[in-house]
């Protein structure tokens, strides 16, 4: 069974094309999301600690509960003239933001794959990512670089080798971010509802072989208190 993606590119998101960025002095990394505790910037904040003769700075942008802590991290290690906390910034000028940074690094702990990954592709740019749940599944290979999630020392290693990488080659930010953008332009919000709308047409014309249940069939495989919208379990 194919997967579907749940998130959908809007259109000033996209770049017309794939942004040609030039070997910079100083790359720009970008994170964004909320400073709550399962996005997890610390993991990029120590990957980069272990790689502090690279050029680069950090923009982070987003708000929640764990900014202090983690601006008192960056001090901790060092980084607070290479790490920028913007803020909450309106969503009118996140295209610009995202198309002016050169590496995109999303280090969630739990997300279905994250709409600001797709934000970032639209952008053109590489990104890093741990290689688990949705963006794990739907970032193409070649889109960036998917970091093994194991022990928290390791997948740290493992970001730090992987934003080495990145900051060492323009070249190859630009050949991942190309890729990145070439997913993002399939996935715009137009496109999502033409697929969906062709996956329904399939079913409900039995050429699909997802095929729709009766009510009586769907019991037999979900349990009636989910069937009458009740959940079954309280979390």
């Amino acid at each position: 069974m194919p997967l579907f993606l749940d998130s959908g590119l809007h259109d000033d998101f996209l770049a017309p094309k794939p942004v040609l960025r030039q070997s910079a002095t100083e790359p720009l990394l970008l994170w964004v999301g909320q400073l709550e505790p399962l996005k997890c910037l610390p993991l990029a904040l120590e990957a980069l600690a272990q790689i502090r003769t690279y050029s680069f700075h950090l923009l982070v942008a987003g708000k929640g509960s764990m900014r202090k802590e983690w601006q008192d991290l960056v001090d901790r290690l060092g980084l607070r003239s290479r790490v920028t906390f913007l803020g909450q910034i309106p969503h009118c000028k996140m295209p610009g933001l995202y198309r002016s940074a050169d590496v995109f690094v999303f280090t969630s702990l739990r997300d279905s794959f994250g709409s600001q990954v797709l934000e970032a592709m639209g952008a053109g740019l590489p990104i890093v990512a741990l290689d688990h749940q949705g963006v794990g599944s739907f970032m193409p290979a070649d889109a960036g670089i998917r970091v093994p999630v194991s022990s928290p020392g390791e997948t740290v290693q493992a970001l730090a080798g992987a934003l080495r990488r990145l900051l060492a080659s323009a070249g190859l930010r630009n050949r991942m971010g190309r890729v990145s953008w070439e997913f993002a332009r399939n996935q715009t919000w137009a496109q999502r509802v033409a697929v969906m709308r062709q996956l329904y047409e399939e079913i409900v014309g039995g050429r699909h072989p997802l095929q729709l249940r009766t009510r009586e069939e769907v019991k037999t495989v979900v349990p009636p208190s989910q069937v009458s919208g009740q959940p079954a379990l309280r979390r």
